[in-house]
């Protein structure tokens, strides 16, 4: 696995390399979540040696629409969020995607916001699929998307329908391996890679109204093809009670120069994985998403359930730890460590913490932070601090997490422009 470094902007897009640039088996992939709220779905992505995962709220993503659709010069970017965004998206092989989070801003399905921030999102999708980029949503996003779905505007028919029902309750998907790892979503990709199997088969818990959608028939000429990824069926009912039918879960379809990905539930809520996972490959994925220590924390729970010789205590295990892969949630022992211990020392010792967008969305850019007093009397001054590059130990395949500054135990930080 290459080093990469994240990008000084003091140096011309046409500088910046990735080292993997010509290795079309691992492109670079860079995650932007968009949300004002907490979202219902926790997922995200690991910040590591080959993704960057960072968020931006509605009012962010309207200043980044306006410089990506006059095409600003990066050294006119102000902002330095804005600025290593832009300029992952000339990167060479590259994934850039921008995920619209199921969470309150989308009123349970029924728009982004308000009515001008819907129409904002169309427009910004018709500018970045123009420029290659992904766009992800799921469940209520899902809902809000294509609910508003303007043909005229967008071109094209919207290929995908969404139910007046939906689910909530235990929820069966099943798939084929090979449709998850030619997915180009990387969490999807991640778990037909684990998969032990042709088959993948995986239970969960979903929320209450989470979503059903539907795809449009193939004969209908003026929509595009679909891929179809995975289906699912409520172990239970739906809210008026009736049976549920088997529907898609997750699906993919071209649209301009980029593709958009739809999911119907969330990582957050997997419960069971019915079956078989590659535990060579689990570790692999856990090794570059939590580094040694998390590596040795799966190993002594996996070999302490195989040693028990109870097999749902080994699926329960896994499940779990598939579901921390694909999440990017904290392991219990982490959330242990980070609610028993001291601030300053979780932050300055190698290893304790994994590296959540949470945490490094302010620092991974170089974001110049507001002067800070909080209760505890700490104190930020103007600076920019810079995360240095991860690197991977080639020898064990374990992703080397970088020491990361001290940070003051306050909510009132807050990004701003920077020269």
């Amino acid at each position: 696995m290459a080093e990469f470094a994240l990008p000084n902007p003091d140096i011309k897009i046409e500088d910046l390399k990735i080292d993997n640039a010509d290795d079309k088996s691992t492109p670079f992939v860079c995650m932007v979540g968009i949300t004002n709220s907490s979202p219902y779905d926790t997922s995200d992505l690991p910040n590591n040696a080959n993704t960057f995962y960072t968020n931006i709220n509605y009012k962010q993503l309207e200043e980044l629409f306006q410089i990506i659709k006059n095409n600003t010069p990066t050294t006119n970017i102000r902002n330095q969020a804005y600025k290593n965004i832009v300029n992952y998206m000339e990167y060479p092989n590259t994934q850039v995607f921008f995920d619209f989070k199921c969470s309150s801003d989308c009123h349970s399905g029924d728009r982004f916001v308000d009515d001008k921030t819907t129409l904002l999102v169309f427009k910004f999708i018709n500018v970045l699929t123009r420029k290659k980029c992904n766009i992800v949503v799921g469940d209520h996003s899902m809902g809000a998307l294509f609910k508003n779905w303007d043909n005229y505007k967008m071109d094209i028919k919207s290929p995908i329908i969404i139910s007046s029902q939906t689910t909530s309750g235990p929820y069966k998907m099943t798939g084929k391996k090979e449709d998850f790892v030619n997915s180009i979503h990387p969490i999807l990709k991640n778990l037909g890679d684990m998969s032990g199997e042709s088959t993948i088969d995986i239970e969960f818990v979903n929320m209450g109204g989470t979503k059903i959608f539907s795809v449009k028939e193939d004969g209908d000429s003026t929509t595009v093809p679909v891929k179809i990824i995975s289906k699912g069926k409520s172990l239970e009912t739906i809210e008026d009670r009736r049976s549920v039918p088997t529907q898609p879960v997750h699906c993919e379809f071209k649209y301009r120069n980029g593709m958009i990905i739809v999911s119907a539930t969330h990582w957050c809520n997997l419960t069971t994985v019915n079956s078989k996972v590659d535990i060579n490959m689990l570790r692999q994925k856990y090794s570059q998403q939590y580094g040694e220590e998390g590596v040795q924390e799966f190993e002594k729970e996996y070999q302490t359930a195989m040693a028990s010789g109870c097999t749902k205590t080994v699926n329960r295990v896994v499940s779990d730890s598939v579901k921390y892969v694909c999440s990017n949630i904290q392991t219990p022992k982490q959330q242990y460590s980070q609610n028993n211990t001291p601030y300053k020392n979780k932050t300055s010792e190698k290893n304790k913490i994994p590296m959540t967008p949470s945490y490094l969305q302010k620092y991974a850019f170089g974001i110049k932070e507001k002067e800070v007093d909080n209760k505890s009397e700490n104190k930020v001054k103007d600076e920019i601090i810079v995360v240095k590059p991860v690197k991977n130990n080639e020898d064990n395949n374990i992703i080397d997490i970088p020491d990361i500054p001290d940070i003051p135990n306050t909510q009132d930080n807050v990004m701003e422009e920077v020269d």
